[in-house]
């Protein structure tokens, strides 16, 4: 089962579900680690780590997708970001030797990089998030990189249908869930746009850093067209008695979510106008 990196969730499973793999989604892991490398990368004394972060990124999904579910193997490929980004491509570790998954770079690649000191502040400050205590702790549970992101998809669609801040009864939810749910399964496993791939280009604030995003073919709606020649031909055939309206239920919303009771009004007033003559 993977999830976020929630604690009520965790101790659940930990207490409760004992028996089943709980396995945490990197995106959401790679999203807190992208904040405080940007935090870190916008002080004046590591900003020799701003051309780094979309690599160190990458990286963290390389060393999940990478280990096939060895968790050990999944710390040990994050942390030898270390190395690799001070320009040391083969190390020693516990008595045996270790490189680089990538190729060998040339003399030309090598010079071109960036690499970082070994006693820099930028690689000092790395070097703490890297072996922070928690992450090094998740990345065990990140070994069979599981994702929920067709999850946080369908919950999009779903709020195309039925939005956050609207009020529905029990039966236009369910209605509701359902379109979201015909919607969600016809247009899943979409392709990018026939002939050459296409990308549209963005430009993104937080790493300063312009990236490439594949362009999907446009979602189809056909689906509703059919069910209404569906319903009409039904109730022509008269298959399909009308649905009866239901009584009507008592709306059951606060008022607010104020945790304690609203004063007077007078006394709110007055508030207000003691606070303008005080100025």
């Amino acid at each position: 089962m993977a999830t976020d990196r929630s604690p009520s969730i965790r101790k659940l499973m930990r207490e409760s579900y004992g028996n089943i793999r709980h396995e945490y989604d990197p995106w959401h892991v790679n999203k807190s680690l992208k904040k405080k490398l940007v935090s870190v990368s916008n002080k004046k004394n590591y900003r020799e780590l701003r051309p780094w972060l979309r690599s160190i990124s990458n990286h963290l999904y390389w060393a999940c997708s990478s280990s096939h579910g060895d968790e050990q193997e999944c710390v040990r490929r994050w942390t030898s970001v270390l190395h690799h980004i001070r320009g040391i491509h083969r190390w020693e570790e516990n008595g045996r030797e270790y490189q680089c998954a990538h190729p060998p770079l040339s003399e030309e690649d090598q010079e071109k990089k960036r690499w970082l000191e070994h006693d820099s502040p930028a690689f000092r400050a790395l070097k703490e998030l890297v072996e922070e205590k928690t992450l090094l702790r998740d990345l065990r549970q990140m070994a069979l990189f599981e994702h929920t992101g067709s999850l946080e998809v369908f919950h999009n669609v779903t709020l195309k249908y039925a939005p956050k801040r609207l009020h529905f009864t029990y039966d236009s939810m369910r209605a509701r869930t359902e379109l979201a749910v015909i919607d969600h399964n016809i247009n899943i496993g979409r392709e990018q746009l026939e002939g050459k791939p296409q990308y549209k280009y963005m430009y993104t604030k937080t790493t300063q850093q312009w990236v490439a995003k594949p362009v999907y073919e446009p979602t189809s709606q056909d689906f509703r067209k059919d069910l209404m020649e569906d319903v009409l031909k039904l109730r022509e055939e008269k298959s399909l008695e009308p649905w009866p309206r239901p009584p009507p239920r008592p709306r059951r919303l606060l008022q607010n979510i104020a945790p304690v009771p609203r004063p007077d009004p007078s006394e709110l007033v007055a508030q207000r106008l003691s606070r303008f003559k005080q100025l």
